[in-house]
C-alpha cells in the first residue's frame, strides 16, 4: 500500500486510500502540477497473482479509455510506476455506490429507480455498442457524482472483467466464458461457463432493479453453493411478494431480464428500460436524489462514506437540501446490528444527551427512524480523532494537552449541569478541528449503566480479545461495577484522556473487564513524564484514583487544578 505523501511520476502525490480489490489499490491523489484530484488505480502484483491478472488491468484500461460517455467514469492517464507496475488515473467520483443508496433507501419508488438506470442503462449500451460486455454489473459498480454545478449524475466504474471481442488491435486476454464476477448478479450462463454475451449485462441490471425495487435480490444465501444452485435451477422471486403495489408490467419487465435463457431475455438493455419506462407510464424522475420521496434522503443528500462508527454504524458526508449545508449522518442499520435493542438504547441516548450548546460538543441536528434502522445527523467536522492525532505525533507537549483538555473539561461541566455525561468518551469519539486554535470536538458515549456497555459489545471484546481497543478503559471502575455516572466517574475518564494525551499509552490496560476493573482497584500506574508541571501531574493522577472521593469532585474543579 502507498501512504500519503507518495509520488508517483512525480506528478500524483497520494493523499489517502480509498479501497482496494483483486488488481489493485485505489487510492485519492493531487495532481500536482494542476492541484485537482483524482482517484489512481495501481496494481499490485503479488506472489500469488494470476499471470492473467496484469493483462486484466491493462484491459480495464483500454475499457476505459475507448468508452467516453457522461455515465461512465473517465479515464485521465494511464502509465508505469518506479516498480514497472501499471496504474491509472480516474477522476475522482464523490459519491455514494448505489449500494449504499440501496441500503438506505429501498424499496425505492418505481419512477426513481427507472430515472437511474436510465442513465445507466445508457452506458452500458454504448459499450455493448462497441462489442464490450462488462460482466460485473452490481450496485457497487454504480457510483454517484455531483459536479460544482450542482448537476449529480451515476457513473459506471470497473471494467476490469470486461470482456471485449477479439479485432486487428485488440487482444482476447481471457476466455470469455471464464467466470469471474460477483455470484448475486451473475446470470446463469456465467455460471454455467458458457460464453458470456451482452445478455449477461441485461440480467445484472435485472437483479439491480429488482433489488432498488423491492429492498432485496431475487435470489440470496450466505453459502455460494446454495446461491448457485438457486440462480441456475429456482425461478426468481416476483417482486409483488415484497410489495404488492408495483404495477404488474413492471414486475412482468423485470421477470423477463431475469429469464434463465438468454434469447427469453430484452434483446438490449436499452429495450429492458423502455419497457419499465412504458410500464409505469410516466416521464422517469430524474436520478439525482432530490426525487426520493420521504425518509434520511429526502432532506440530506448522501455523500461518500466517511468510514465505520461505534456500535457497526456507517458514517456519511451529506448536504441538508434546502440548506446546502454539509453534514455527517450516522447510519446504524437493523440487519446489521447484533443486540438490535440495546445498540438502539444508546444510540438514541448519545443523540439525546448531545442536546447541549457548547462548541467543544458535537450538535446534533436531526435525528429518524424507520424499520430499516436509525440515523443521526450532526455537524461535520473537518479534522482527525483524538486517536489520529496521538498516533500521527506521539505523546502531546503540555501546552497542547492543556489546550485540548480545558476544553473537553468545560464540555463535560455543560453537559452535568443538564444531567448528562460523556461517561466511557475514546479517543475515537473526539475529532480536533482543522483550525486554528485547536479545537476538539466530542460525543457522548451513550452509557448509563454497565449494562449499556455489556449488551452493546461483539462476541471478541466479551472473551476479552479486544477489551483495551474500545471504550472500556476510559469508564470509571465503579461504572463498571454497576454504580451509575456522575460528574466524578467523567473525571476519571477525562483523566485517562489526559494520561494518554501527555504519555501515548494508558494508565489501565487488560485482556478482559474483570482483569481491567482489578487492575483499576489494584495499582497505581506510574505518574506522566515530560515537560508538564508537577501541579499538572498530581492533579492528572487523582482524576484517575480508584476512589471516586478521592477524585475531583467537578469538571470545573479538575479545570482549575490544570489552570
Amino acid at each position: 500500500m502507498l501512504s500519503p505523501g507518495a509520488r508517483i511520476d512525480d506528478r500524483y502525490e497520494i493523499i489517502s486510500a480509498l479501497g482496494a480489490g483483486g488488481m489493485g489499490a485505489v487510492y485519492r491523489a493531487r495532481r500536482l502540477h494542476l492541484g485537482d484530484e483524482v482517484a489512481i488505480k495501481v496494481m499490485q502484483a503479488t506472489p500469488d497473482a494470476a499471470p492473467e491478472s496484469r493483462d486484466r488491468f491493462l484491459r480495464e484500461s483500454r475499457a476505459c479509455a475507448q468508452l467516453r460517455h457522461p455515465n461512465i467514469v473517465g479515464l485521465l492517464d494511464f502509465g508505469f510506476d518506479t516498480s514497472n507496475q501499471p496504474y491509472m488515473v480516474m477522476e475522482l467520483l464523490s459519491g455514494p455506490s448505489l449500494l449504499e443508496e440501496i441500503k438506505l433507501e429501498a424499496p425505492m419508488a418505481p419512477a426513481r429507480v427507472i430515472g437511474i438506470l436510465e442513465s445507466v442503462a445508457s452506458a452500458v449500451q454504448l459499450a455493448h455498442d462497441r462489442g464490450i460486455t462488462h460482466r460485473d454489473l452490481k450496485p457497487a459498480n454504480i457510483v454517484a457524482h455531483k459536479y460544482d454545478s450542482g448537476d449529480r449524475v451515476y457513473k459506471v466504474i470497473d471494467f476490469g472483467l470486461a470482456a471485449m471481442k477479439a479485432g486487428q488491435d485488440e487482444t482476447r486476454l481471457t476466455d470469455p466464458a471464464f467466470f469471474l464476477g460477483t455470484l448475486a448478479y451473475a446470470a446463469p450462463e456465467q455460471l454455467r461457463g458458457e460464453e458470456v454475451t451482452a445478455s449477461a449485462d441485461v440480467y445484472a441490471i435485472g437483479v439491480i432493479a429488482h433489488e432498488m425495487l423491492t429492498g432485496g435480490r431475487p435470489f440470496d444465501s450466505s453459502n455460494k453453493a446454495t446461491l448457485i444452485t438457486k440462480i441456475l435451477t429456482i425461478d426468481p422471486s416476483r417482486e409483488t411478494t415484497r410489495r404488492s403495489n408495483l404495477p404488474q408490467a413492471v414486475e412482468d419487465a423485470v421477470m423477463k431480464a431475469l429469464s434463465k435463457e438468454t434469447a427469453d431475455r430484452w434483446p438490449s438493455v436499452s429495450a429492458f428500460i423502455d419497457a419499465l419506462k412504458a410500464a409505469i407510464g410516466q416521464t422517469p424522475a430524474p436520478a439525482t436524489s432530490g426525487a426520493v420521496e420521504s425518509g434520511l434522503l429526502s432532506r440530506y443528500e448522501l455523500g461518500p462514506l466517511l468510514g465505520r462508527g461505534r456500535l457497526g454504524s456507517f458514517v456519511y458526508q451529506g448536504t441538508h437540501r434546502a440548506l446546502g449545508t454539509s453534514v455527517a449522518i450516522r447510519v446504524l442499520r437493523r440487519d446489521e446490528t447484533p443486540h438490535w435493542d440495546a445498540v438502539r438504547a444508546r444510540f438514541l441516548l448519545e443523540a439525546r444527551t448531545l442536546q447541549t450548546s457548547h462548541p467543544s460538543l458535537l450538535q446534533i441536528r436531526d435525528f429518524g427512524e424507520d424499520d430499516r434502522g436509525v440515523y443521526v445527523v450532526s455537524d461535520l467536522i473537518d479534522g482527525p480523532s483524538l486517536r489520529q492525532a496521538m498516533t500521527e505525533s506521539g505523546p502531546f507537549p503540555w501546552a497542547r494537552a492543556k489546550h485540548l483538555l480545558t476544553q473537553a473539561l468545560e464540555a463535560a461541566s455543560a453537559l452535568h449541569a443538564r444531567g448528562g455525561f460523556i461517561c466511557g468518551v475514546n479517543p475515537d469519539m473526539i475529532r480536533i478541528q482543522s483550525s486554528a486554535p485547536e479545537r476538539i470536538v466530542m460525543s457522548s458515549a451513550g452509557i448509563k449503566s454497565v449494562q449499556d456497555v455489556l449488551a452493546t459489545m461483539r462476541e471478541q471484546e466479551l472473551r476479552g480479545q479486544e477489551a483495551s481497543a474500545n471504550e472500556l478503559p476510559y469508564v470509571a471502575p465503579e461504572v463498571l461495577m454497576g454504580f451509575a455516572p456522575n460528574a466524578r466517574a467523567d473525571v476519571f475518564t477525562i483523566g485517562v484522556l489526559a494520561y494518554q494525551m501527555v504519555t501515548a499509552s494508558l494508565p489501565f490496560k487488560a485482556a478482559s473487564l474483570p482483569e481491567l476493573i482489578g487492575q483499576a482497584l489494584q495499582t497505581k500506574p506510574s505518574p506522566p513524564q515530560g515537560d508538564l508541571p508537577d501541579a499538572a501531574r498530581d492533579a492528572i493522577m487523582k482524576a484517575i484514583d480508584s476512589v471516586p472521593a478521592n477524585r475531583f469532585e467537578s469538571a470545573d474543579a479538575f479545570a482549575r487544578a490544570i489552570a
